[in-house]
């Protein structure tokens, strides 16, 4: 490789790192309207009704869709209403996992506004700015993802109603990944305030749980904007969060093409062509700092291994 060529590597690498940070960014400012839309409005009763499946059929049928390109005709729309519809059964019968799932798609599918004419606008404009043996991975993460958000029902303010409100049941039955979302979500003392967490016993639980996933939303609670004070050393280097991202993907959480956390990545950025940990290698490697990111996930694996000693 010339020195041409290491620059404009070098070049892509960095750009890859900014998309994450701006897609981490634009992921909190899109929380924090929610949190000033919704604040402190009292819960409604019923989030969720459950919806019989041939009255399903017909709300979906009489909504306008615009047709998806010739090549992904064949998206899979009848898995993505038949997923949404066992969600939402779940939820009307109290399951609290089901309740976290559903507010979690609610927020992917951006509150209404992630399928249809809206969706594929954005594709095209992302696919006139990649490279074009990329573009069927966008259009085939733009059909995943149309083919669950177009199933739930209600504009934009009643599904972020039911986001709230659906977070926050999971979270005082006592959903562990739940009352992760609301901490790390929370982006205001009073908001921190009246959560009924502590935020240390929170990360405590999330490290003793033995789940990739929590790993997952306890590296949110220490991005550039801490929502947890340190613990247990974790938190007291700036490169935890990526190490406890990355270690959540080694640890067994889907991260690769084709995962939800690709997905956002692929359909927010066009960078499709690998997985969450891949970019964020890249990420690391862009800005020099791969040997600290290892260090960091090897320090995290050696206390992990001392909590499964303990259990």
């Amino acid at each position: 490789m010339d020195a041409h060529d290491a620059r404009r590597s070098g070049s892509r690498a960095l750009n890859m790192a900014r998309r994450y940070r701006l897609l981490i960014g634009l992921t909190a400012v899109l929380l924090a309207v929610i949190a000033v839309l919704l604040w402190p409005r009292p819960a409604a009763t019923s989030v969720v009704p459950a919806v019989p499946a041939a009255e399903a059929a017909v709300q979906r049928n009489d909504r306008p869709r615009p047709a998806a390109p010739r090549e992904i005709q064949a998206a899979p729309a009848k898995s993505g209403a038949e997923r949404v519809l066992a969600l939402r059964r779940d939820v009307a019968a109290g399951d609290p996992v089901a309740m976290r799932d559903l507010a979690e798609l609610i927020l992917r599918c951006g509150f209404g506004t992630s399928h249809g004419a809206g969706l594929w606008s954005q594709v095209d404009f992302l696919a006139g700015h990649m490279r074009t043996d990329h573009v069927p991975l966008l259009r085939a993460a733009a059909a995943r993802r149309g083919a669950l958000c177009e199933n739930i029902p209600g504009d934009r303010r009643a599904q972020a109603l039911q986001y709230r409100q659906l977070l926050q049941d999971a979270a005082k039955q006592g959903d562990l990944l739940a009352r992760l979302r609301q901490r790390s979500r929370a982006w205001d003392a009073e908001r921190e305030t009246a959560l009924p967490d502590d935020a240390a016993a929170l990360v405590e639980d999330a490290l003793i749980s033995d789940d990739p996933r929590a790993l997952y939303e306890m590296a949110y609670l220490y991005t550039l904007m801490p929502r947890a004070p340190v613990q247990a050393g974790i938190g007291s280097s700036r490169h935890d969060h990526t190490a406890l991202v990355l270690l959540a993907c080694e640890r067994g959480l889907d991260c690769g093409v084709g995962s939800d956390y690709a997905d956002d990545i692929c359909l927010n950025s066009g960078d499709c062509a690998g997985g969450l940990d891949s970019l964020l290698w890249r990420a690391a490697g862009a800005e020099g700092a791969t040997k600290d990111v290892q260090a960091r996930m090897q320090w995290l694996r050696t206390l992990l291994d001392e909590v499964d000693r303990a259990r």
